[in-house]
């Protein structure tokens, strides 16, 4: 992960309110990376979200983030975990 990938995930956490990020922690196990700038979320109903990276930004097919509401959980568990990553690989 580049320092520009990391200050992105930090930015994602640090922009998204308390709440967003602490329901985010119940998807944290449901995240699978599948290419160099997407992820699949698996719902807890089932329903797959896909987080990309797109020009430097990072969007959700979930209907939160489609409302302009801002970063939504499945963005902040794809953030942690890419960052808990790169935490293991520094140790």
């Amino acid at each position: 992960m580049s320092s520009r990938e990391r200050e992105l995930w930090i930015k994602v956490l640090e922009s998204a309110p308390l709440q967003v990020r602490r329901r985010a922690s119940a998807y944290l196990e449901n995240v699978k990376k599948i290419s160099a700038d997407e992820w699949v979320v698996l719902s807890k109903s089932g329903v797959q979200y896909h987080v990309r990276i797109v020009r430097g930004e990072v969007t959700c097919t979930c209907p939160y983030y489609a409302l302009e509401k801002g970063y939504c959980k499945h963005i902040c568990a794809v953030a942690a975990n890419e960052l808990v990553k790169l935490d293991f690989r520094l140790a």
